[in-house]
């Protein structure tokens, strides 16, 4: 079986444009060098340096406490910024983050060494470390890790005692919900317009599962079962089917992606070759498997706003939008 390559570490990082993003980004591959290059972490390391104080207040505004330790431990925030960016959040009125800053603000005049600051890697100097092995179970919501044969970026957006509920950070293919003109998908039912029966479904839980995880990572991906009228279950369920890869919901998208900037996803420069309804160039549309207010429509994400308007599923002209997949893990 062909491995189809969805993502490149150094290309799809490139071509960002948004500066909290790939700091964000940055913080986080850092943190989880799981098969990571050299090149790749010199990369990152240096966009962080040389870009990440400017987004710090941006971090503020956006209220992402739990980017902060992030931030103080890649020296973003440091002895020399530190009580600028305090005097920052006491205007933006961030309580928590400022009695956070406040600490570290004292800390790094009285006991540095305290401290969790990670050390700087030099080519030629430091000891490159290869077989990083990650542990994910007590990752937290909001935060990204890092999966896949080729390691690729996924948000956690819930943990449950170590089952992750992981959303893929990237757009990574632009398709179309049913898939009239492949004869291995082609259905004539009315129910290909829906998640249980449609083509999009069948690919992403093969050729998306087989070509993005390990052998070992499948075996920790838990299956759900999801249902015509849009509902999700552990359990098996009546006219339900097993995935173990699957699209948000309309409801989980609102409960875990709760803004618009939440809930734009960046392109892989993979889905940009793709047939695209339109032309994306930062950000893609992605399909929900939520059934639109008509037939022949679902939901999908466009500029952070969810609707159904447009998106044309059946009949001789389809749209092609960006899928998104999500997964529940075990990181236990």
């Amino acid at each position: 079986m062909t491995t189809t390559v969805y993502f490149n570490e150094t290309k799809d990082f490139t071509r960002l444009s948004d500066c909290t993003e790939k700091v964000e980004l940055a913080l986080y591959r850092l943190e989880y060098p799981v098969g990571i290059t050299e090149d790749a972490l010199l990369m990152y390391q240096d966009y962080l340096f040389k870009n990440g104080p400017s987004c710090v207040t941006q971090f503020i505004d956006m209220n992402r406490l739990h980017i902060l330790p992030l931030l103080v431990k890649y020296r973003v925030i440091r002895k020399a910024n530190v009580l600028k960016f305090t005097e920052y959040a006491q205007e933006a009125r961030k309580m928590d983050i400022l009695s956070y800053l406040m600490d570290v603000g004292n800390s790094l005049r009285n006991r540095p060494k305290s401290l969790d600051i990670a050390q700087k890697y030099s080519r030629g100097k430091t000891e490159f470390i290869k077989d990083f092995t990650a542990d994910y179970s007590t990752a937290k919501a909001g935060e990204i890790i890092w999966l896949g044969k080729v390691p690729m970026p996924w948000k956690v957006l819930e943990n449950k005692d170590g089952r992750l509920f992981l959303l893929s950070v990237y757009v990574l293919d632009c398709l179309p919900f049913e898939d009239f003109y492949d004869p291995l998908y082609y259905s004539m039912s009315y129910d290909r317009t829906r998640w249980p029966f449609s083509s999009l479904r069948r690919r992403i839980n093969s050729t998306f599962l087989d070509s993005l995880l390990s052998d070992e990572e499948k075996s920790r991906v838990i299956p759900v079962y999801i249902s015509a009228d849009d509902t999700l279950a552990f359990e098996m369920q009546e006219g339900a089917k097993k995935d173990s890869m699957f699209l948000l919901s309309k409801s989980e998208t609102e409960k875990y992606l709760r803004t618009k900037k939440d809930r734009l996803a960046p392109i892989t420069s993979f889905a940009t070759s793709s047939k695209l309804y339109n032309d994306f160039v930062d950000y893609g549309y992605w399909w929900l498997r939520t059934p639109g207010r008509y037939a022949p429509e679902k939901m999908y994400v466009i500029d952070g706003d969810i609707t159904s308007s447009n998106s044309i599923v059946g009949g001789d002209h389809f749209n092609f939008f960006g899928v998104r997949p999500a997964m529940y893990y075990n990181a236990k």
